[in-house]
């Protein structure tokens, strides 16, 4: 079975086997993807040949105790079998695009030109809900080249009400005239 058909696979299992607690689960997984980017030793442990199976998941449920949701960190262990961190990867953003699906909860990109505060993303995270009629998952990122104003991606949807792009539509407009 190839890589994407059983991360896919695992994924669905661990998605309806957390039932109720499938978002902790998700924040979890979101965690070890977390670490497993950040910390070479974190990687070194899931891909050891060294450390058996058995006291992998142990040193897992001890260090990740306080971290994450104990479906995470048993199905970690369990994984740990394959000893292939892009598979653990996988799996997490298959779950996170199922959870999502399931939970009717939509991505959304934002470029802006300076750092938000906590109460500005908040908001801008309601007003889109309540514009979309949908659960948003925002992702905030600064964008230096832009003079002001904000764009925004969701999905495979472009909109751009930066400042560059409305001199630009004024620009058009003053030569057509």
């Amino acid at each position: 079975m190839n890589l994407n058909k059983q991360a896919k696979k695992l994924a669905t299992i661990l998605l309806d086997s957390s039932g109720a607690d499938s978002g902790d689960v998700n924040v979890s997984l979101k965690k070890i993807d977390n670490l497993i980017r950040k910390d070479t030793r974190f990687r070194s442990l899931l891909q050891s040949k060294r450390i058996s199976l058995d006291k992998k998941t142990d040193i897992l449920r001890k260090v990740l105790v306080d971290l994450c949701h104990t479906n995470a960190i048993e199905f970690l262990g369990l994984i740990t079998k394959e000893r292939s961190v892009q598979l653990i990867r996988q799996v997490i953003k298959d779950y996170d695009t199922l959870y999502k699906d399931k939970e009717g909860i939509i991505d959304v990109q934002v470029h802006v030109a300076k750092e938000m505060s906590a109460v500005e993303v908040d908001t801008l995270q309601q007003n889109l809900q309540k514009a979309m009629n949908m659960k948003t998952d925002i992702s905030i990122e600064v964008d230096e080249k832009l003079l002001g104003g904000i764009k925004f991606r969701i999905k495979n949807t472009f909109l751009d009400a930066s400042l560059k792009s409305k001199l630009n539509r004024l620009q058009s407009t003053l030569l057509q005239s």
